[in-house]
């Protein structure tokens, strides 16, 4: 398979965020990342490695016509996926949920969706955490 490349390289994200499609797991389409992916965060440096696996934002296919799982926040999606996987043991949820949002604030999503999302992961985001996701 091909990889793909997001190239929106910031000084809080320095590398491009490059993955290949995985196939679909439980309903929902996943990629693998097929080189490590870092993050600048405020607390340190947060650094995805190449094999890891995300679904992007998790947001069910009934709102995916006004959400994308791919939207602008994607590489705040990918770490924010990675925190919450049990390869990271590093941070507690809420501090996750809330490097999520200054991840999404440093890429530029705009306030009313970062501000969705982050309101949408605290409630629900219990069910995945440290969990078998995706």
């Amino acid at each position: 398979m091909d990889s793909k490349k997001v190239d929106t390289m910031t000084k809080h994200f320095p590398d491009p965020l490059i993955f290949k499609d995985a196939g679909m797991v439980a309903g929902s389409r996943v990629f693998e990342l097929t080189e490590s992916f870092r993050y600048l965060s405020s607390l340190g440096v947060i650094t995805v490695p190449a094999g890891f696996v995300t679904d992007g934002a998790s947001i069910p296919k009934v709102f995916w016509s006004i959400m994308s799982p791919f939207g602008e926040y994607f590489e705040a999606a990918v770490i924010h996926d990675f925190l919450y996987s049990r390869k990271s043991e590093v941070y507690d949820r809420f501090v996750a949920d809330n490097i999520f949002k200054e991840a999404m604030y440093n890429i530029g999503v705009p306030w009313p969706t970062r501000e969705i999302i982050y309101r949408a992961v605290r409630l629900f985001g219990w069910r995945f955490f440290k969990g078998e996701k995706p």
